[in-house]
């Protein structure tokens, strides 16, 4: 599904390079479950943006179903994005002055379908998915932190994505919320057919993946 060939990542801070990423060489394969964990600044959110071509690599080759993702410009990157990759982040990324249904139906307007009740029927379907149909009408304002997690993974399936990457989507949630996610992910995992990439520091929800990878200064140090 997606692979990376001696992925490096360098910035420049104060005139001083820092490797984000060193030599990352990984496989991702259809339906598979991975989880990703390593100290903060050992490169896990650079490495999922590599991967979702919301980065690009310093050097190396990034290939999506094999082809070669690594020097799409923004208008081919940005189509892959929502026709193949759903996000779920940390922080939700919701719109305020969107209600529930309109968060979720956001990017199929973007896609070009100007049909407000056809999104709003293909919303509503997944907020039923997400056990959320009752809030369809509500602000993220109005909702949970758990909620609006749901809402955001939501938003990620509405495109029908052949990966979903999330990047800490519990670490803002108490721990019978981020359980529901993880349970709920899991269940999208099961059913849905997707491939699936979860950066975590929980160990315990690291382990429930089908493989799990450790980051180390930029480089992959154990799988399991």
């Amino acid at each position: 599904m997606i692979r990376l060939e001696d992925v490096w990542k360098v910035y420049e801070k104060k005139g001083v390079e820092v490797n984000a990423l060193q030599g990352i060489s990984l496989e991702l394969a259809e339906h598979e479950y991975i989880s990703v964990t390593g100290a903060s600044g050992s490169g896990k959110t650079t490495l999922l943006n590599i991967m979702g071509t919301i980065d690009a690599p310093t050097r190396g080759t990034v290939y999506f179903k094999n082809r070669s993702i690594t020097d799409l410009n923004d208008a081919s990157a940005s189509r892959l994005r929502r026709k193949a990759i759903g996000f779920v982040f940390q922080t939700y990324n919701l719109l305020p002055d969107l209600t529930t249904w309109e968060n979720v139906a956001l990017p199929l307007y973007y896609d070009g379908l100007r049909d407000r009740n056809e999104r709003k029927k293909r919303a509503l379907e997944l907020l039923d998915r997400v056990n959320l149909r009752q809030r369809a009408t509500h602000l993220p304002s109005e909702l949970s932190g758990g909620e609006e997690q749901r809402v955001a993974i939501a938003r990620a399936l509405i495109n029908h994505p052949a990966v979903i990457l999330a990047d800490e989507p519990t670490g803002n949630l108490d721990t019978r919320a981020a359980d529901a996610i993880i349970a709920l992910f899991e269940d999208i995992y099961a059913t849905e057919g997707v491939s699936l990439v979860l950066v975590t520091h929980n160990l315990e929800i690291a382990d429930r993946a089908t493989r799990r990878i450790q980051l180390i200064d930029g480089r992959i140090e154990e799988q399991r």
